[in-house]
């Protein structure tokens, strides 16, 4: 998914630019990046449909184990010869987990959402514990069937080293982490150069981005509110609405407001003034770099804890999509732009994150991880 790989390609840059060898265990939409960041390509077969991404994250787990155990074969001839030295493992990347386990090589837990806290199961996915969660009892099972204790499964839980890509701030109850090293290092934007270009059409008008990103589209009826809310006000709307929806679907819409299937959204939030997100991590971290605050309208449990963040920290308002209207998407995007304490928590949160380290913080957290269990 974008929000799991975008963080890591900075990163994969950093490491080329130092000198080391970067393999990426990817699928095909991912290629061009992968390549753009300096790293080679391992392919392994997709197994996600042209379905929208589970609202439940217990659908949503079992999807991911899912796809884990169908990259094994391939990732396993890819690297029968080519050992790597440390496995950065994305924190759900369970077929790197078994990997790096197999292999004996140590892992860096890469994280694009909140590290394991007291009650991170029951908040993210509305069971008491981890044996409940859909799923986890075929990764249990798959981990024995390749010689591997499933005890290592923890290590996702309370990571020996592990890599966060936004502020510790943000982080959900930060104090009960367990992982034993954390570089909390920020968004790692990298260089999205090949996602294109935007400019405001009209300079004198302040700019909207509104995005639900790239997992939670197929809503029509939110994109209509939007234009009902913003049509009337003096300022420049960028939509972004996925391929799922039709331009026509949102009834008239006036000049002001353009609406895309995808935007090169670094370049829109360079010079926005508000986001209305879904809020995600990823479009979350971004926006914060550029100082926008947000509109918070999620989607699921993940991101309901996210939007809990971004009104606690002031960086923005929430709105439940349950109870969302015109007139309070309206009211909230005036607020967020105008409200000095929303502007001083946003400014805040950016000051952090320009001390958090980015790319460079990163790398020195995974070559130390080769140090330590060299």
């Amino acid at each position: 998914m974008h929000g799991h790989v975008n963080p890591t390609l900075g990163v994969v840059e950093e490491l080329v630019r130092r000198g080391h060898r970067v393999t990426y265990a990817v699928s095909e939409p991912f290629v061009h990046q992968v390549k753009a960041a300096g790293a080679e390509p391992v392919l392994y077969p997709d197994t996600a449909d042209d379905s929208e991404a589970p609202e439940e994250m217990g659908e949503g787990f079992a999807r991911v184990v899912q796809g884990a155990l169908a990259a094994l074969p391939a990732l396993s001839r890819a690297y029968g010869k080519d050992r790597p030295d440390l496995v950065l493992c994305d924190i759900y990347a369970f077929a790197g987990l078994l990997l790096a386990s197999r292999w004996e090589v140590p892992t860096v837990v890469a994280s694009p959402t909140h590290l394991a806290y007291d009650g991170i199961v029951p908040e993210f996915f509305d069971v008491p514990g981890l044996p409940q969660i859909p799923g986890f009892g075929e990764l249990v099972a798959a981990f024995a069937d390749h010689g591997v204790d499933s005890a290592r499964i923890h290590e996702l839980v309370a990571p020996q080293h592990a890599l966060a890509f936004f502020p510790r701030v943000f982080q959900r109850r930060a104090d009960t982490v367990a992982a034993r090293h954390v570089a909390y290092v920020g968004p790692v934007l990298g260089d999205r150069s090949y996602q294109g270009s935007w400019q405001p059409s009209r300079p004198d008008l302040p700019v909207l981005l509104v995005s639900l990103g790239s997992q939670f589209t197929r809503r029509p009826e939110f994109y209509r509110s939007c234009v009902q809310a913003f049509a009337e006000l003096p300022w420049q709307v960028v939509m972004s609405v996925g391929h799922a929806v039709a331009r026509d679907e949102l009834g008239p819409l006036p000049d002001t407001v353009e609406v895309h299937a995808h935007v090169p959204q670094l370049a829109v939030l360079a010079h926005a003034d508000a986001f209305v997100t879904h809020a995600g991590m990823g479009g979350t971290m971004e926006a914060l770099h550029y100082g926008v605050p947000m509109v918070a309208v999620p989607q699921m449990a993940e991101q309901r804890v996210n939007a809990a963040q971004i009104e606690r920290l002031r960086l923005g308002v929430r709105l439940p999509r349950e109870t969302l209207t015109p007139e309070a998407l309206r009211e909230a995007v005036l607020r967020v732009s105008s409200d000095r304490d929303i502007r001083a928590g946003v400014s805040a949160v950016r000051r952090e994150i320009t001390r958090a380290g980015g790319a460079g913080a990163a790398a020195d957290l995974i070559e130390q991880a080769l140090q330590d269990l060299s």
